[in-house]
């Protein structure tokens, strides 16, 4: 007679729950350390800003004061300098955002038009991105000097004004979006280069059997299929653009007087040169809820898109 060798389904819930307890547990100690970072490096520092927003923080004076409240707040409200520093920043955003996205994918399509070389020009693209914009701005710096610059010494040679592009007020701001469009514009097109390769051929193919001209096949076909990438795009470069600090502190330390001066290079000074903590953490407080609050409302439409395509699926 054969006996049962079958496990009875209690048994067999009792032996699989310690090996789905296990994989809970290591999936928490993967996670664990990431958190520790954000813990250490994130959270806490950004605790000890809130707390340093409410109080009286001269460190002129050795120390950390008392509680005084929202004065840090309204003060900060009606400081022209701070609010003169949101207008530079705005200013410097949408320009350098706006020719970003425009030479950016205009590069991307002729790219992806091109016939051969690729590869290289892809990895020459790359070139500015690889360096951090302190070591490639002061690069720029040594380009803009009005005596041994190569920027002017080739203007000189066909006979253009050699201007003063630091110190001069009404194009120091230009002189920075130049090198900052510079820098970033290869990352917009290598970006929307990679939406182009990504999008599937079957409907361009059938725009070509019917007839369809460049212009409306742009319309209809490449740009919303890219939408959701250049969105990302834009976000991203915006986000990048009104946090600018290090171009800023290379090439004019806000200069001349405070025409390039932008919120974090003011934060800087009023924290680290001027010692008033407490006003540079309810900056630091409002530029993280500003940034916070345009992120959501930005990104709302694409995650919308996404969740959409996810439940159609």
């Amino acid at each position: 007679m054969s006996q049962s060798l079958s496990v009875p389904a209690s048994q067999e819930r009792g032996a699989a729950s310690p090996t789905a307890m296990s994989d809970r547990w290591f999936s928490i100690l993967l996670i664990v350390p990431a958190m520790l970072v954000i813990l250490v490096f994130a959270l806490l520092p950004l605790a000890y800003a809130l707390d340093v927003s409410f109080r009286f923080a001269d460190l002129t004076r050795g120390r950390i004061g008392d509680f005084v409240g929202l004065d840090n707040y309204r003060a900060v409200l009606h400081d022209r300098a701070f609010w003169s520093s949101v207008g530079v920043t705005l200013k410097f955003t949408l320009t350098a955002v706006t020719l970003e996205m425009v030479l950016g994918i205009a590069i991307a399509f002729l790219i992806h038009g091109a016939t051969a070389g690729k590869g290289i020009i892809r990895s020459l693209m790359i070139l500015p991105l690889a360096t951090s914009a302190a070591v490639t701005g002061l690069f720029w710096r040594y380009l803009y000097d009005t005596q041994f610059g190569l920027i002017n010494h080739f203007l000189g040679l066909v006979g253009l004004p050699e201007p003063n592009w630091l110190g001069d007020y009404t194009i120091a701001l230009w002189s920075v979006i130049l090198f900052d469009v510079w820098q970033w514009t290869p990352f917009v097109a290598l970006i929307a280069l990679a939406g182009l390769q990504a999008l599937p051929k079957e409907p361009f193919e059938a725009a070509e059997l019917d007839g369809a001209s460049t212009f409306r096949v742009l319309r209809t076909l490449t740009f919303p299929m890219l939408k959701p990438v250049l969105f990302l795009v834009l976000v991203l470069r915006t986000i990048d653009s009104v946090r600018l600090y290090d171009a800023v502190a290379v090439l004019t330390r806000g200069g001349p007087g405070t025409v390039t001066e932008t919120m974090t290079f003011y934060l800087y000074r009023t924290g680290l040169k001027l010692f008033r903590m407490d006003y540079a953490s309810t900056m630091a407080i409002f530029f993280l809820y500003a940034m916070l609050v345009a992120s959501l409302f930005a990104l709302r439409p694409l995650l919308t898109q996404f969740s959409s395509r996810a439940s159609e699926g």
